[in-house]
């Protein structure tokens, strides 16, 4: 590997080639993601072998799992802010998927599998100081700390109107922040001319599946 934190690809390098694979103890989606590679890391004896077909069935669970996380997260924050009047609710946006191609350390044979990309929340400026709305952003933050817990990073990239900004409505602010497990969390904004005045939108974006298999 050349990249020495254990991001997700290197939790399929490892279950791709049979070094370890689901805990049947627990299997919680970050520790199957972030933890694998010790007998000890999830509670349980890491599990070796099965099939190919065995070995992309698991990994996809997983992968899929992670996607219904987000959909739930996107669909909390939602919910969050349902009861305020109509110009003060939050509005879902896509969540995206994309197809990476895997390769089986053990039998060679590729699979290309199905990840989670990003999803998208539009925000009323005019429900900010509610805690409705803070309840919904504390859900989208937490949505992206996991992501990065799970990638090893993840960007929240947040939509501003031109009029917005030129009136300084909006805080323009950029940066990083770091999760528990202390990976990067990258704030990103950006100016988009057809976005309407009074609104912002916070797309929470996975990190890269990178390293060598």
């Amino acid at each position: 590997m050349h990249h020495t934190r254990l991001s997700l690809l290197a939790c399929v390098t490892l279950l791709m080639s049979g070094c370890a694979t689901i805990q049947e103890a627990s299997n919680s989606l970050s520790c199957m993601l972030s933890h694998v590679g010790s007998a000890g890391d999830c509670g349980g004896p890491a599990q070796t072998g099965g099939s190919q077909a065995e070995r992309f069935a698991r990994l996809q669970a997983a992968l899929n799992q992670e996607t219904q996380q987000a959909r739930q997260s996107q669909g909390r924050a939602v919910q969050a802010m349902r009861g305020l009047p109509a110009g003060q609710r939050a509005v879902a946006g896509p969540v995206k998927t994309a197809p990476i191609r895997i390769t089986d350390g053990q039998s060679g044979g590729a699979r290309s599998m199905t990840v989670f990309s990003s999803l998208s929340v539009e925000m009323p400026l005019a429900a900010k100081g509610r805690s409705e709305y803070t309840q919904a952003m504390d859900t989208l933050k937490g949505l992206a700390n996991t992501l990065a817990d799970n990638r090893g990073s993840s960007s929240i990239v947040v939509e501003q109107s031109d009029a917005d900004v030129r009136a300084e409505r909006v805080n323009t602010s950029t940066g990083t922040t770091y999760s528990q497990g202390g990976k990067p969390v990258t704030v990103i904004k950006r100016v988009d001319p057809a976005l309407p005045a009074g609104l912002e939108r916070y797309t929470i974006e996975a990190g890269e599946i990178r390293g060598k298999l």
